[in-house]
């Protein structure tokens, strides 16, 4: 563990290293050349609004703009707004516009434009994951071609994080090149289809192997971006990440498995190492209800039963709360470079809460809560545990937490799936037990909620438990920063006590780079920003 820590914060100093401003910008950019970025897994679609996945994120973010963007000590920064300001009463927000930002097809990022992207986000038939998010929104009010106001039902402490970084951020399309084209032509990732205001236009896409975005020559950013292409390849299996990195055939791996850190570094001693706080928890997730399918016990419009095995809380608590031993998880499967955790958002994340007293390592404890459900040598309990292949330790930790429950007595079969695979599963309500991803939280608390209240598209653990609601609510309208983290607090100890949220640990985030790579400024895997790269070679 001692060597772990030393290699933590050996990397926090790289990291610190490579954002500190003028380090990796000390010599003029050069134009032109082509960035190689390895993804472990494929883009799901490229219809910003509605797919899932960060690696769909990551170019969205490239090949869109939004109103703002956030710097990685947290301040606002305008992207396509160049000012903006709430009023007195916290209800209406103000944008004011630049006057030189254009789409791919040549049309003007105007206030029309701003209008017609939220309105897409927030229109039920979109059935976007974000529309959650603008569910405070009154309406989009295009005052002039460069002001645009957004009135608001109540007050919103976290839209302009919500616009800056939850998921892809507000992601601008094109009015007309969305109404000419299908959303099955978004999807497919046509390019005249799949029309943004950043600094990269898509030019091809071919699912499961390869994704190109070329320079757009009217960035509006001064000289940006440097590059002429950027190329991404989906490379699943981390080895074959390092082999392709030591061949110099890839420049920049977007998020490098933990437990490979220390054999690339062996490797290749002079690769650059990003990594910075724990912002995303590694989550044990368990399903605790599933469609009713007819049974007596319906009682809603679309009823929802208990799961068989986690819709009992006892069940819960023996298995993800007393029955795994954390710091054995961390420690074998992580190569002891997390900090084993309870709480919904981990230590990186604003208003975080240390709960790890509320779920001790105690087998004996587990068993006694198994034996009152019914389990035991005479019925012995069998669930299934899904894991995918984004990332190798997603398995390693699925195998730890195997053995654990295995002296319980309690069967666990692992089902290894592609990413896009557990997307459609687990958040669309497809069939599982339970899951190991890392999932979400990223800045703030808030952004959880889009995969936790009931009437989420996203509830991952698909809870019909309101009381969740009431509690995001009352966190994201209190504006007084005190009250808010008593809010967050409550909620945390609430959602480990009922484990509708159940991690096991902060999740590390690393990204490797060539040393030849510059001016890239790590911001954890909420921001993954191009225009700013360039090659010293």
């Amino acid at each position: 563990m001692r060597n772990a820590q030393v290699l933590i914060k050996s990397l926090v100093i790289l990291t610190l290293a490579v954002l500190l401003p003028g380090l990796a910008l000390a010599a003029e950019p050069k134009r032109g050349g082509t960035l190689r970025v390895a993804y472990g897994n494929k883009v799901s679609h490229l219809d910003f609004h509605t797919a899932p996945g960060y690696e769909m994120m990551w170019v969205a973010m490239n090949i869109g703009c939004g109103l703002v963007n956030v710097t990685p000590d947290g301040q606002f920064v305008g992207d396509a707004a160049t000012a903006w300001e709430l009023s007195d009463d916290a209800m209406t927000w103000t944008f004011r516009l630049r006057d030189d930002a254009f789409f791919h097809d040549g049309n003007r990022v105007d206030a029309e434009a701003v209008k017609f992207s939220i309105d897409r986000l927030m229109d039920p038939e979109t059935r976007s994951g974000m529309r959650r998010f603008y569910e405070s929104v009154q309406s989009v009010e295009a005052v002039d071609p460069l002001t645009v106001k957004v009135h608001m039902k109540r007050p919103y402490a976290f839209f302009l994080h919500m616009l800056a970084a939850y998921r892809t951020g507000l992601v601008l399309y094109s009015p007309e090149a969305t109404q000419a084209h299908s959303l099955k032509a978004r999807k497919r990732g046509d390019p005249q289809a799949v029309v943004g205001c950043g600094p990269f236009r898509l030019v091809e896409w071919v699912p499961n192997t390869h994704l190109v975005m070329d320079r757009w020559e009217k960035y509006f950013k001064p000289n940006q971006p440097y590059l002429d292409r950027v190329i991404i390849r989906v490379i699943r299996d981390p080895i074959a990440q390092m082999v392709a990195f030591r061949a110099g055939e890839i420049d920049f791996i977007a998020s490098f498995s933990p437990e490979y850190v220390q054999t690339i570094q062996a490797q290749v001693p002079e690769a650059q190492v990003l990594t910075g706080p724990e912002t995303t928890p590694m989550v044990l997730g368990a399903k605790v209800t599933v469609p009713c399918d007819g049974r007596p016990d319906a009682s809603m419009t679309n009823p929802r039963c208990p799961h068989p095995i986690y819709g009992d809380i006892r069940t819960r608590k023996a298995l993800l709360c007393y029955g795994i031993d954390r710091a054995e998880i961390v420690k074998v499967a992580l190569r002891g470079l997390a900090t084993p955790w309870v709480g919904m958002i981990p230590p990186g994340t604003m208003d975080t809460v240390d709960v790890n007293h509320m779920c001790p390592y105690d087998p004996d404890k587990a068993k006694t809560l198994l034996e009152e459900v019914g389990y035991g040598p005479d019925n012995p309990l069998v669930t299934e545990l899904m894991t995918n292949t984004e990332k190798a330790v997603f398995n390693s930790i699925a195998t730890v937490v195997k053995d654990q429950l295995a002296r319980l007595g309690v069967g666990v079969n692992i089902k290894l799936v592609d990413k896009v695979t557990w997307m459609n599963t687990g958040l669309k309500d497809g069939p599982w037990d339970t899951y190991v991803e890392d999932l979400l939280s990223l800045l703030t608390l808030d952004s959880n909620a889009y995969l936790t209240v009931t009437k989420s598209t996203w509830n991952q653990t698909r809870h019909t438990d309101v009381r969740v609601d009431e509690y995001f609510a009352r966190y994201a309208e209190e504006l007084d920063a005190g009250k808010r983290r008593a809010i967050a607090k409550e909620l945390q100890e609430f959602m480990a006590d009922q484990l509708y949220w159940n991690v096991v640990s902060g999740s590390p985030f690393f990204q490797i780079a060539q040393p030849w790579m510059k001016g890239y400024t790590f911001n954890s895997e909420f921001e993954v920003h191009y225009e700013t790269v360039w090659m010293d070679k």
